[in-house]
């Protein structure tokens, strides 16, 4: 099996950081600057929460098996239509609830792109 130091596509990443011609990364994001994004993708508000805040220490086994590195988390709303929800159909209040599902997904998606 080859190394993935030979792999074309690692080859590549590595001669652009070497002649500077890769685009700089940030070394830290900007709370304002990451909330905006958030924003951007669809998000109605965002802000965010350290996982070492007593309020989630029940849960920050959990964070940490799933994301070790993590230190802060984002947290975005996405509003839902509150007469769908009120609505005594059923159906209707279900589908209200899938598509905003649907749409915190999306936003969460383009937030990590």
């Amino acid at each position: 099996m080859a190394q993935l130091a030979e792999h074309p596509t690692v080859k590549q990443f590595r001669a652009r950081e070497t002649t500077g011609s890769g685009s700089a990364r940030p070394q830290s994001l900007d709370r304002e600057r990451l909330r905006q994004v958030c924003l951007d993708a669809g998000a109605d508000d965002a802000g965010f929460v350290e996982i070492d805040r007593p309020e989630i220490a029940d849960q920050k086994t959990d964070i940490l098996w799933l994301l070790p590195k993590a230190k802060t988390l984002i947290s975005f709303v996405v509003r839902m239509n509150r007469e769908n929800i009120r609505t005594p159909a059923r159906s209707i209040a279900n589908l209200e609830f899938h598509h905003t599902t649907d749409e915190a997904n999306e936003v969460a998606r383009k937030i990590v792109v």
